[in-house]
């Protein structure tokens, strides 16, 4: 009883400390200590012993060289100059529309999701669409004119992903459930696409009035870029490692090792046509995601221990005898969890839970992908729901721009919602059309 009730309090504690980042001193705790105390509690306590720590470290190994992989490829990427190019010629191609604005802003944060993982959309595009913003603006616009492609950016980077790479919760679940990059993509971008277009027109639904008619062409051509041949030669490993993301099942190569190769690759142009030094990348890289991670994952261990994973599995299967009742139980019981208590924790215990049901293989990896679905799309419903969501409120706060949380609930709940249920309708159709279940 006390090792269950320790789990738990760990649980609200390291969630705790992750989104209210309490002062001690001076120093404000990061997101990343919550994570280390809520571990460093959870083994000291003897809820999980030192070797099953040992094993989740060997499990995690893969999964972070990939996102820290994804991580320098995207800061790379961005001192190449490759997304200032990208909103130039967003400025351009819309026409002076705001409208069309909006909407190749959504595309191309999107794009950038999909393949730069959503940690780093949110990055990018949040201080990328603020000063874009600000230079094209027309002289009536108000705050009520922006927050639309502010929420554009937050929607983009909460969606589900159509790749393995778009969610460090993807890599992590797909890991444990032995899912391949092929394999992934051919179930979930099809629900991927369907949660781009409820959330993109669940947003202009509700910003119908807000959005501007009309802005202002920025003036100039933008400050010059370092050297044009490294951002050619950036585009150029781009493609390449994405082809060795989608060739895993010929060539063999697993995604750990293609997305090293890439990010040595334009680590080693960096130097080339920048001279740059790799300590300001290496610093770059977000450290505190991956503490985070490793943390949170086995807090979840330590969840899985006390029996929380043989409690999810029987509420789910309360749900009727129907494997598609299942999948959508699933599902939105991962996106209710992931708004709660955060959508790390949720996916880890999703994946344990998943991966020990008695279900065919096949069956165990789509459930998986229905508990991503809801992983994905869920923690934008509250503020406290991703990293991803509390980094994008901390950059607009800190840019003057402080959201509402009542605004942020009504927007988000329901549109939400409705790309959960869409998105794993897809899916659900996706099953009965391809999947040959026992």
């Amino acid at each position: 009883m006390f090792q269950t009730i320790a789990a738990y309090t760990i649980l609200g504690l390291t969630v705790g400390i992750s989104i209210g980042r309490p002062k001690i001193g001076r120093f404000h705790l990061h997101h990343s200590a919550g994570g280390v105390i809520g571990a460093a509690l959870t083994v000291a306590l003897g809820i999980v012993p030192p070797a099953a720590v040992l094993e989740a470290l060997h499990l995690l190994a893969l999964p972070v060289i990939t996102i820290v992989s994804l991580m320098a490829i995207t800061l790379i990427a961005d001192e190449a100059g490759l997304f200032r190019i990208a909103a130039r010629a967003i400025v351009e191609k819309a026409g002076g529309s705001g409208l069309r604005l909006f909407g190749l802003l959504f595309l191309s944060g999107t794009l950038t999701g999909t393949f730069f993982t959503n940690d780093a959309a949110v990055l990018i595009f949040t201080p990328l669409v603020f000063n874009l913003i600000e230079d094209v603006k027309g002289d009536s616009w108000t705050i009520d004119n922006k927050l639309p492609y502010y929420f554009g950016v937050l929607y983009v980077a909460n969606l589900v992903g159509a790749l393995v790479i778009a969610n460090p919760i993807n890599i992590v679940v797909a890991s444990i459930l032995g899912i391949g990059f092929v394999e992934y993509a051919r179930w979930m971008i099809l629900p991927a696409l369907a949660s781009m277009a409820v959330s993109f027109f669940g947003l202009l639904l509700f910003f119908r009035g807000s959005i501007p008619k009309t802005y202002e062409r920025p003036k100039g051509r933008g400050a010059p870029l370092e050297s044009r041949a490294f951002v050619q030669l950036c585009a150029a490993v781009l493609f390449v490692t994405l082809v060795g993301f989608f060739s895993e099942g010929v060539s063999g190569i697993p995604i750990w090792l293609v997305a090293m190769a890439g990010a040595a690759m334009l680590c080693v142009a960096r130097g080339i046509f920048m001279r740059a030094s790799l300590v300001p990348l290496v610093r770059g890289i977000g450290w505190d995601v991956i503490v985070f991670v490793i943390g949170i994952f086995i807090v979840a261990m330590g969840l899985r221990e006390v029996g929380l994973a043989e409690r999810i599995a029987s509420m789910l299967s309360g749900f009727g005898g129907s494997f598609y009742q299942l999948v959508f139980a699933t599902g939105f019981m991962a996106a209710a969890s992931s708004a709660i208590i955060d959508n790390h924790p949720t996916a880890d215990m999703m994946a344990w839970v998943v991966r020990e049901m008695p279900l065919a293989e096949l069956q165990r990896k789509l459930l998986a992908c229905a508990a991503l679905i809801g992983g994905d799309l869920g923690p934008k419903m509250s503020p406290i729901g991703s990293l991803a969501a509390l980094m994008w409120l901390r950059l607009l706060r800190d840019r003057g721009v402080d959201i509402p949380y009542r605004m942020f609930l009504r927007i988000n709940v329901p549109v939400t919602l409705a790309a959960v249920l869409v998105a794993t309708a897809v899916l659900c159709a996706e099953i009965a059309l391809f999947a040959d279940l026992p």
